[in-house]
């Protein structure tokens, strides 16, 4: 059974394949700016499904191994969940595309743009997974960050083991983030809760006197 950091390693390899694809794509397109646009529209969305059910396929089997592994007695088959994000990934393939237009042809600009929606659409496949079916499973307590150092936002999320138990948190990550999520449960909830600081760094549309006070935090204490 592979430990989280091993689930984290594969998920990892499995995004850098889809943005490989992807660039290999943007790359090999000709004709004028707007239609590589157009073709990168009508192609990169497959390329994000096709490596997002492995994602989440990944994620699914590792939910299921980690509840053996917590020795969780009663029945429960975690579900496939797969949010539709196709206006969502549309709008973020047109953003990437736009230094093909607005800044005459600038290719790495574009492709820079391309792998960081790419790496973080197929990501949130694997992490959705956990955190969805851990709200379902009467079983579970709630979910941990698993991160291999990285940045001081993903360390400060993932400090002490935290355990993030409200049913409401968000998986915050950032352009090539590569943390993952582990599902924790009442038989081996050996973690404290995560903190209020956690929580609000986990936050979507926090106010500019909210980013303010977490960048004071992280350069305080990371």
């Amino acid at each position: 059974m592979p430990t989280p950091r091993e689930q984290r390693a594969a998920l990892q390899l499995l995004t850098a394949e889809a943005v490989s694809v992807s660039l290999d794509l943007l790359t090999r397109l000709d004709g004028s700016a707007e239609a590589r646009r157009a073709a990168l529209l009508d192609n990169v969305p497959g390329v994000i499904d096709y490596y997002s059910d492995g994602s989440a396929a990944l994620a699914l089997d590792f939910y299921e191994e980690e509840r053996d592994m917590a020795g969780v007695r009663s029945a429960f088959t975690p579900t496939l969940s797969i949010e539709d994000r196709t206006v969502k990934t549309r709008s973020a393939i047109a953003w990437a595309a736009a230094p093909l237009i607005v800044e005459l042809d600038d290719i790495e600009a574009a492709s820079g743009r391309l792998a960081e929606v790419v790496q973080l659409e197929v990501a949130r496949a694997n992490r959705d997974q956990i955190t969805t079916n851990r709200r379902n499973d009467p079983a579970s307590v709630g979910w941990r960050r698993i991160t291999a150092g990285g940045c001081k936002f993903c360390r400060m999320l993932a400090d002490k083991g935290a355990i993030f138990k409200q049913a409401t948190a968000r998986f915050a990550a950032h352009p090539s983030c590569h943390c993952t999520a582990q599902p924790v449960f009442t038989t081996n909830d050996t973690g404290v809760e995560a903190s209020v600081m956690q929580y609000k760094a986990s936050r979507r549309g926090r106010s500019a006197a909210q980013r303010a006070e977490l960048r004071s935090y992280l350069d305080t204490y990371y």
